[in-house]
Formats: structure tokens, C-alpha cells, sequence
């Protein structure tokens, strides 16, 4: 059971984490010129290509506006929630698979996505960095609102920390949480911070609480419905064959006992298994 497709607010960077999206809690807001941040403490700078260094540091050194999700702690093989959270393509289509969604998703490649959500923003954002404990996404986001009142132009920095480990019974965790950092580049943007700021405020705050929610979700779904998650990945065309093929290795692999032959189904009851999610 999943809570109704009204919970997904579009969110380009969800897909990132396909974006990924932690828990139902809001966030909180650490305005910018509050402290300074080191970029050096925050990511691994020295392992980031080269020619996206300084631009990361920029965005996390020079951040307009600051988002840390509480951490999320959820039942789920790690294999599985890394093949989700590094395939963003494949997270997508099996939520698509669930509900009408308007986000579109394009691989440019290996590394590189754009995407818009049918709502006003459109984003291309690139893994500069990627380990099973760490993901770290550099992002350039145009919104303009449905109204068409507010333009905005910006660049990202999405930093997702992963934990692993195994309960008493073996049974497999996995604990993330998922920070943004966003500068906006528009100019004029002082002038319009008052009316504008607020917009972008909730617009981080969505993409943020829905990044590592989205990733949860569908590991917890893709572990108890095995089959449907192979069927829906092993049909999408527009998914890498390779990625396909490693998807369903190791969604095979690691099946749980018990799991459900069928194919997962909505509830309007936003609240459900909420006992399973958070501990």
C-alpha cells in the first residue's frame, strides 16, 4: 500500500534520487548568512572532476538558501536501494507505472539527466560524485511559476548520506538523509527576495522532503513485489538495456521470502505503514 499519487509534487530532484523525497517531516530552514560553510566539510571535494569543483563549492559556500531533511530509516537490501537511487530512469517508471505523473525524464548521459515536471521547472543536474555512502548532485534549475508571475534561475548542490546495516534477524536497513544547498543566479533577485523567496522556499522544501521519501518508497515496494518491478523495468524501452538487465540481477537476487507475486495498488490512506518506515 502507498500513500495517493497526490504526495508526489512533481520534484525534479526526487528523480535524482530518484530524487531523490525524507519522511512526511518538514525540513529545516538554515537561512543564508546564518554561518559559513565550508565546502571541504561537506563533500569530498578532492574527488569531484575538476571542472565541476569550483561550482560546487560556489553553491554550498554562497547558498541562498539551505535544506536538511531528517534522516529516514526504512527496511531495504542495499543493492536494491543503490540500484534505485543511481538509476534514476528506473525509479520513474515504476512510480509511473502506479500513478499519472507529468515529470519527464531524459538520460543526456552516464552521469547526466534533464527533466521537467510539468509544473514550471525544468532541471539538468550531473552525479559529480558517487559511493554507496554518498551521492552528491550539481544541478542548473529554471522555474518559472504556473502564473508565470516569478522567474528563477539557480544552480543546486543535492547531498545524500547512506547508512547500511542488519537488525538482530538479519533482516537489511538502510538509514539516508538528503541535504540541498541552492544559489540563485537570476538577476535582480534581491529586489524580489521578499515576494520571491517564499516560492522557492517551498519549492526546496518539496524536492528535499520527496528526494529520499521516493527512494524509500520504491525500495520497500520493489523488495515486496519482485515480479512487477522486473515487468515494468524489463518493458521501458527508453531504459539502457544494460540498465535493465542489472536491475532485474539484482532484484532476483536478493527476493525476499514472502514476497507478493502481484502488482502493488494505491490507498488513499496517506498514513499507511508509516510504523514501517520510521524508528
Amino acid at each position: 500500500m502507498i500513500p495517493p499519487a497526490t504526495r508526489r509534487r512533481k520534484a525534479i530532484l526526487a528523480l535524482g534520487l530518484v530524487g531523490i523525497a525524507l519522511g512526511w517531516a518538514t525540513p529545516t530552514a538554515l537561512p543564508a548568512g546564518t554561518r559559513a560553510i565550508d565546502p571541504a566539510q561537506v563533500v569530498p571535494l578532492d574527488k569531484i572532476p575538476a571542472h565541476h569543483r569550483e561550482a560546487v563549492s560556489e553553491v554550498i559556500r554562497d547558498h541562498t538558501i539551505h535544506r536538511k531533511a531528517p534522516a529516514d530509516t526504512f527496511p531495504c537490501n542495499s543493492k536494491v536501494y543503490l540500484s534505485l537511487l543511481n538509476e534514476p530512469a528506473v525509479t520513474l517508471a515504476l512510480w509511473q507505472d502506479l500513478a499519472s505523473s507529468p515529470v519527464r525524464l531524459t538520460q543526456l548521459d552516464a552521469n547526466r539527466y534533464q527533466g521537467t515536471d510539468g509544473n514550471g521547472a525544468t532541471a539538468t543536474w550531473e552525479f559529480v560524485y558517487r559511493s554507496p555512502k554518498l551521492h552528491v548532485l550539481l544541478s542548473d534549475l529554471d522555474y518559472t511559476s504556473p502564473r508565470g508571475a516569478a522567474h528563477l534561475t539557480g544552480r543546486i548542490v543535492l547531498v545524500v548520506h547512506s547508512g547500511f546495516y542488519r537488525e538482530v534477524n538479519g533482516e537489511p536497513w538502510v538509514q539516508h538523509d538528503v541535504e540541498a544547498f541552492v544559489k540563485v543566479d537570476s538577476k535582480g533577485w534581491k529586489a524580489l527576495a521578499k515576494t520571491v523567496r517564499p516560492i522557492l522556499e517551498k519549492v526546496l522544501e518539496d524536492q528535499v522532503q520527496e528526494a529520499g521519501w521516493f527512494v524509500s518508497l520504491m525500495g520497500r515496494l520493489v523488495e515486496t513485489y519482485p515480479n512487477w518491478a522486473c515487468q515494468v523495468v524489463g518493458t521501458k524501452g527508453q531504459i539502457d538495456p544494460t540498465t535493465r538487465v542489472n536491475f532485474r540481477d539484482v532484484v532476483v537476487q536478493n527476493k525476499r521470502p514472502g514476497a507478493f507475486t502481484g502488482r502493488p495498488t494505491l490507498t488513499a490512506d496517506a498514513q499507511a505503514n508509516e510504523a514501517t518506515r520510521r524508528r
